[in-house]
């Protein structure tokens, strides 16, 4: 399957409860159709992530 590739922005926002003042939360949204393609359900919704410090890499844990 050749690979797709989009742009995207990372979802910055500061952490709540006793998190220090210098905290945030960072997250990336996917599209459903590459989360549908990795089997990722409302009730199955584990995943393996793999960061070589350069890249992320998503798996279907």
């Amino acid at each position: 399957m050749p690979s797709e590739k989009r742009s995207a922005n990372m979802i910055i926002a500061k952490a709540g409860g006793n998190a220090s003042q210098n905290a945030y939360n960072c997250k990336v949204s996917i599209p459903k159709t590459w989360a549908d393609k990795l089997g990722v359900s409302v009730n199955d919704k584990s995943l393996s992530l793999e960061f070589d410090g350069r890249s992320i890499v998503i798996k279907k844990a």
